[in-house]
C-alpha cells in the first residue's frame, strides 16, 4: 500500500494565500510546502501574469508529483484552486502511470473557455484545460492558457475516462459543452456505479461541491441543495476499497476561515479518503 506524500500549495489563481499555511499547525500529519520565492505576489490584476503565475507554480507541482510517484507515494496536493489538477495530471504522466480514470468532485462544472465564460474567471476552467479544451485564438488570453499548459507539460486527456460529481450549477454555454462532451455526469450517490475497484482512479476533490454550512461555513462558492458532510465521508469510506493513486483539493476559504473550523472538517474529509 502506497504511503501518502502531503503537498501544501499555498496560492489562489497564482496568487499566494499564507493562511493556507495554518493546515500545518491543524492537521497531525507531515505536510510539504511548495511556494517558491518567486512567486510572492498576494494579488495579480491581469490575466495574462495570473495565467503565468499558475504555469510557473503547477509546473513545479508536477516535477515534485512525478518524482514522488516514482518512488512509490501516493502524491495528495492542496491548493486554493482546481488548477492544480493540471499539475498532479503533469506529474502522473511524467512519472509513466497516467490514471486509468479520474473522478471529479465539483459543485461546478470547471468546462469554461475565454470564448463563453460570463464571469472571467480562470477558476471556471480547469477541466476544460484538464481535457485539452482551449481556445486558439489571437486572444492574449487564450495564448496565455496555451502557454500555460506547456509550461506545466500535460497532455489533454481523454474526455471518456472522466467522471463528473455533481456539477449542479452549471452555466449557459458551459452546460451545451458538457453535453457535447463524453465526459461522464452522475450524482454523488452514483459515484461507485462509474468506477472499477482495480483502475487506478485519480480523485479531484473541489471542496465546495458540499453544501452543509453549519459544519463548513468557509466553503468557496456556495452551491445549495448538494451532499452534506456527512454524504461525502460515506462516499470516501467507500472509495478506499478503489486504487486511488492520487488524490488532490480544491480548499476552502482560509481567510474567512478564522476559527479554523472548515479546515478541520475538510481535512477530517480526506484523511477519511487517504487512511489506509
Amino acid at each position: 500500500m502506497a504511503v501518502n506524500a502531503r503537498l501544501l500549495l499555498p496560492y489562489l489563481m497564482g496568487q499566494r494565500r499564507d493562511g493556507l499555511r495554518r493546515v500545518l499547525d491543524i492537521d497531525c500529519h507531515p505536510w510539504e510546502v511548495l511556494a517558491p520565492e518567486r512567486l510572492h505576489h498576494t494579488r495579480i490584476a491581469d490575466p495574462v501574469a495570473k495565467l503565468q503565475s499558475l504555469g510557473s507554480l503547477y509546473a513545479l507541482q508536477a516535477a515534485r508529483v512525478a518524482a514522488l510517484t516514482r518512488s512509490g507515494m501516493r502524491p495528495v496536493c492542496l491548493a486554493g484552486d482546481c488548477v492544480a489538477s493540471l499539475g498532479m495530471l503533469a506529474g502522473l504522466q511524467q512519472a509513466g502511470q497516467p490514471p486509468e480514470r479520474v473522478l471529479w468532485l465539483d459543485a461546478h462544472g470547471d468546462f469554461h473557455t475565454w470564448s463563453s465564460t460570463q464571469t472571467e474567471y480562470i477558476g471556471g476552467m480547469p477541466l476544460a484545460m484538464f481535457v485539452g479544451r482551449v481556445d486558439h485564438d489571437s486572444d492574449p488570453r487564450s495564448q496565455a492558457a496555451l502557454a500555460c499548459l506547456a509550461t506545466i507539460g500535460v497532455q489533454a486527456y481523454p474526455q471518456s475516462q472522466i467522471v463528473l460529481a455533481d456539477a449542479r450549477d452549471l452555466d449557459p454555454g458551459e452546460r451545451e459543452a458538457l453535453l457535447e462532451s463524453q465526459i461522464q455526469r452522475c450524482d454523488v450517490g452514483a459515484v461507485l456505479e462509474h468506477l472499477q475497484p482495480r483502475e487506478r482512479i485519480y480523485v479531484h476533490w473541489d471542496t465546495d461541491v458540499i453544501d452543509d454550512q453549519a459544519q463548513m461555513p468557509a466553503l468557496k462558492y456556495h452551491v445549495q441543495r448538494g451532499p452534506s458532510a456527512a454524504d461525502m465521508a460515506a462516499l470516501f469510506e467507500a472509495l478506499r476499497a478503489c486504487n486511488i493513486v492520487a488524490v488532490s483539493v480544491s480548499a476552502w476559504h482560509a481567510e474567512r476561515d478564522e476559527d479554523d473550523m472548515t479546515a478541520r472538517a475538510c481535512l477530517n474529509l480526506l484523511n477519511t479518503l487517504i487512511a489506509p
